[in-house]
């Protein structure tokens, strides 16, 4: 069981320690992984009596007809799709089946630094790095854009990535999909650390976040559990 909770940083504080600070510039667009809140349909073509719409539980669980409790947490829909099968094998001989989303959770940003409105973002669409961006009131006056910082927490490690923002007129524009829990930071000057930097400062987001890890190497986030603290965090900008 990994845990990350903290109160809202005065500001960041960097020690030493691990992180990976991913090359390359951004993250691959991510597939989405069923989180608490999703809804999704089971159609099974030749046995619709099983058919089913399921919602994923605080637990990253779901309980479709006849089968019990399925953990989905973490999984894309590919890989929920097999693990369903495994599942509805004991019951049928040919369990062909398809997942369908048609309903996501909402999505829990947090954006700090040289931004005009930093804090945590809900949304109940996908965002992407710009999107965010303008969500929190877009970014000041000098800026770093170039180097803007999201930080994931994927497979029991914080993960960075280093953003080129660009103007969208420009070959080396970036504009990737966010996933939820991730931070992204706006830097005002360049950042010479930044593995110890990211670790440090994601361990102080001001949401709490419990994340299961199952050993299966497809599971990544089970459980993600958020609560907000009564004040606006305060924030020093880099």
């Amino acid at each position: 069981m990994i845990a990350l909770a903290g109160c809202a940083p005065g500001g960041p504080r960097l020690e030493a320690g691990g992180g990976v600070v991913v090359p390359g510039g951004a993250p691959v667009t991510p597939e989405h992984t069923m989180s608490a809140g999703d809804q999704f349909e089971i159609r099974l073509p030749f046995a619709a009596d099983y058919n089913d719409r399921v919602t994923v539980g605080m637990d990253g669980t779901v309980a479709p007809k006849a089968i019990g409790s399925v953990a989905v947490g973490g999984l894309t829909a590919s890989e929920a799709t097999v693990r369903l099968k495994e599942r509805y094998a004991s019951l049928l001989k040919l369990p062909e089946l398809s997942i369908t989303m048609r309903r996501y959770a909402p999505e829990i940003i947090y954006v700090d630094g040289w931004v005009a409105r930093p804090g945590l973002i809900r949304s109940d669409v996908r965002l992407t790095l710009a999107r965010a961006l303008a969500r929190a009131g877009g970014v000041k006056t000098g800026a770093k854009t170039s180097e803007i910082l999201i930080m994931r927490h994927d497979r029991g490690a914080v993960r960075t990535h280093s953003v080129a923002l660009g103007s969208y007129a420009g070959a080396g524009a970036e504009d990737p999909l966010l996933k939820s829990f991730d931070v992204v930071y706006v830097p005002q000057t360049a950042i010479a650390a930044v593995s110890e930097f990211a670790r440090q400062y994601y361990s102080n987001v001001p949401f709490s976040a419990t994340f299961r890890i199952s050993p299966t190497p497809a599971a990544t986030v089970v459980t993600p559990q958020v609560s907000v603290p009564a004040t606006a965090p305060a924030v020093t900008a880099r």
